[in-house]
Order: structure tokens, then C-alpha cells, then sequence
């Protein structure tokens, strides 16, 4: 099977935009079809209408499915696309994959900084990641010793991204906090994905509760 040549954070991207093509694909041709036969006067008619609504209805709930099922296997790190698919409420959650794979490497091969900056100072560090340490702001944690769950909170008409978490600090402190991926300087699940990465490699690997 030929290895797709695509990063994660574009695959993810991809498949999140489908979701919104399939559902207006299908929107359309309801409409397209409503606005020419406005009443359902033959037996034809309504077997065409039931068909576009049970269309509708599959590829709303199955289509991002069928599409991962396609994708994923032929990516080159299946298991962390599909975390982060499964993360992000992209489809029907799968664990697909193995757990080996070199730090560097998918480092590399998805364009990924392990030092992320503060949004409004781009010479200010705030968040990075060095192998099985993490370091936000000025406290540095194990991995061995790191908790964390990704959520969504609702902000004004739109949601906000945030990881919690609970660790031991360099002082043997017991910390708990919260991420807001706001102020990272960062693209897209570019947080979300290097959390998955690292704590696969050193953690506990709580991305594979969602």
C-alpha cells in the first residue's frame, strides 16, 4: 500500500473540511431538487427526495469514517493521525497503528517546533517540549508524572481551546493548570499534536481515552 505524502496536521485539516463539503454537497442537491419540484406529485419524485435525505443522513454521520478508513492506513504514522483525529471528534474513534515510531523523525516529517512562543511576544518561550521534559513557562515536568485532557470551553458565539493538566514540577511541587492554545503562537493542532507525540513516546498515554 503506497504511504500517502501528506503531514498530519494537513490530513486532519482535510478531513475536517470534508465533514463540512459532504454536509453542503448534500444540502445543495436537496435544495437543488426542492426548488424544481416543489411538490412531490409522483411515485419517482419521492424515491429521488428520500434518497438525497438518506444520502444526507450517511455521509453526516459516516462519511468523515469511510474517508479515515481510506486516508489513515496510508499515512505514514497512523496511530498519532488517528489520536488526533479521534481527539478532535473526526469520525468514529480508531486506534489503528503502532506505537513505534522515532521522536525526530515525526518531528521532521511534519514541519512540528518543539519551542512554541507566546502569541503577543515572539521572543518569549512558553511552551516546549525536550524529549521526556516538558517545560511551560518557567516549570519543568516529567512526562512519567504528567496528566493532562483536552477540552473545548464555549467563548461568546465560538469555543476556546484548552488543555488541563497535572504534574511534579523541577521543585517536587504538584501543579495543576491550564494551556490556553490562545496565547501559543501556533498552527493549527500543532499543540494538540506534539502532546500526542510525546506522551505516546514518555507518558501515560491519555490520548487514548477519547
Amino acid at each position: 500500500m503506497k504511504t500517502l505524502n501528506l503531514n498530519i496536521l494537513t490530513t486532519v485539516n482535510i478531513l475536517f473540511y470534508s465533514r463540512i463539503t459532504f454536509s453542503l454537497i448534500c444540502g445543495f442537491s436537496l435544495l437543488n431538487f426542492w426548488g424544481e419540484n416543489r411538490k412531490i406529485d409522483n411515485f419517482s419524485n419521492g424515491v429521488i427526495l428520500v434518497g438525497i435525505i438518506f444520502s444526507c443522513l450517511f455521509f453526516g454521520l459516516y462519511g468523515v469514517t469511510l474517508l479515515k478508513k481510506i486516508i489513515i492506513p496510508r499515512s505514514k504514522y497512523p496511530l498519532v493521525l488517528n489520536l488526533l483525529c479521534n481527539i478532535k471528534g473526526l469520525g468514529k474513534p480508531y486506534y489503528y497503528g503502532s506505537l513505534k515510531f522515532d521522536l525526530n523523525n515525526i518531528i521532521q516529517d511534519n514541519k512540528l517546533r518543539l519551542t512554541l512562543y507566546y502569541i503577543n511576544n515572539l521572543q518569549y518561550p512558553i511552551l516546549t517540549f525536550d524529549a521526556n521534559k516538558i517545560i511551560y513557562y518557567t516549570q519543568k515536568y516529567d512526562w512519567k508524572n504528567f496528566k493532562w485532557s483536552y477540552k473545548t470551553i464555549p467563548q461568546g458565539r465560538g469555543e476556546k481551546q484548552i488543555l488541563e493538566f497535572q504534574g511534579i514540577n523541577q521543585n517536587n511541587s504538584k501543579i495543576k493548570d491550564v494551556i490556553d492554545f490562545e496565547k501559543i503562537d501556533a498552527k493549527e493542532n500543532e499543540v494538540l499534536l506534539l502532546f500526542i507525540i510525546h506522551d505516546l513516546l514518555f507518558g501515560k498515554r491519555s490520548s487514548f481515552y477519547y
